[in-house]
């Protein structure tokens, strides 16, 4: 089977304008607004269901669909599809900017780039043996994201659907490809949905772990939750650990090096002008946006993975992509004049 030529299908319901809009700050306050009672998960899933399944439908490839639903009111705000590579990541970014994904302006709380879904590659595309997993994670925003249960968040990673708040939206992230699995009611859809079982909790568990391991014909979600983008606050090598590599920056002026750590390489670390990015003032590019992109790797594989850029990403010579993976000694290019060379230690 031939691959699509989009990994991305986008959706917008709620009167989002791109270009319309000044991305002004990076993080906002919450707004002062008319208070009005907050719905379950299963009460905002039930109102938005009419308006995303017809989208989760179409799709017979392996992948996700990320459905973002306003907290207050119940009204769906937008879709992504996310459609699976057999031997490459693909990648969706959520927020507040337009040039995200999901492009969501109904909260000031919500940041200009708030989330990253980095979806695994799949062994195969045959119905049923597509696995689909995927991770989150917060770019160090002063928000982070939620659980269903409202335990605060920096990332995690699932096998299945997951169920998110973040800043104001309720976010479904639902696996897709079989569109046998969309029936026409919400109730049945709901009760379609497996149950999701946080292996960090499984040591806590009063009856012991055992019970709570999926068992043979139970349908569950297995989700880890994880540290999340590292902190800038603290050094990127642990105290007496060696270095996993190094990071060189540079401008058309100004540069540095970075020494990351395996521990914070597999955390992640962010590349952008904001003081929230690791190596911030490294380079003087004023097309290097804010906060330009993610590094981090997952599993054997060390990805770039561009935030919605105003400016791009790319290999040396090379065009713009979403997902780039570092092979060896590489060299990249983020916005007009920043240079990027990444170096294993051994």
């Amino acid at each position: 089977m031939s691959l699509p030529a989009k990994t991305l299908a986008v959706d917008l319901w709620a009167g989002q304008a791109r270009g319309a809009m000044p991305n002004t700050r990076t993080v906002m306050r919450p707004a002062e607004g008319p208070s009005l009672p907050r719905r379950s998960m299963r009460e905002l899933f039930f109102s938005a269901y009419d308006a995303f399944v017809s989208k989760c439908r179409e799709v017979d490839e392996p992948g996700v669909a990320i459905v973002a639903v306003h907290e207050r009111t119940g009204r769906a705000q937008g879709i992504v599809v996310l459609r699976a590579r057999v031997e490459r990541h693909v990648a969706a970014i959520v927020g507040r900017h337009d040039q995200c994904d999901l492009y969501l302006t109904a909260s000031e709380s919500l940041a200009l780039r708030h989330l990253a879904i980095v979806l695994d590659p799949v062994k195969s595309w045959a119905r049923g043996e597509a696995n689909v997993r995927f991770r989150v994670l917060d770019l160090r925003t002063s928000e982070g994201f939620c659980d269903e249960t409202g335990r605060l968040l920096r990332g995690l990673r699932a096998e299945g659907p997951a169920l998110l708040k973040v800043a104001g939206f309720a976010m479904f992230v639902l696996p897709v490809g079989d569109p046998t699995d969309w029936p026409a009611k919400p109730e049945d859809a709901w009760a379609m949905l497996p149950e999701r079982v946080y292996f960090d909790e499984l040591d806590r568990c009063a009856e012991g772990s055992f019970t709570k391991l999926p068992q043979p014909g139970r349908r569950t979600t297995t989700i880890v939750r994880t540290s999340g983008v590292h902190d800038t606050s603290v050094g990127l090598v642990k105290r007496g650990a060696p270095a996993a590599g190094t990071l060189e920056l540079r401008g058309s002026h100004t540069g540095g090096y970075l020494d990351v750590g395996q521990q914070q390489l597999s955390d992640g670390i962010l590349l952008g002008r904001y003081p929230r990015c690791n190596g911030a003032g490294f380079s003087d590019d004023p097309s290097l946006s804010r906060v330009h992109a993610l590094l981090i790797q997952i599993d054997d594989t060390l990805l770039l993975v561009d935030t919605s850029s105003r400016n791009g990403s790319r290999l040396q010579g090379h065009d713009d992509a979403r997902v780039i993976e570092l092979v060896g000694e590489t060299e990249l290019e983020l916005g007009s004049h920043t240079r990027v060379r990444w170096r294993w230690t051994s």
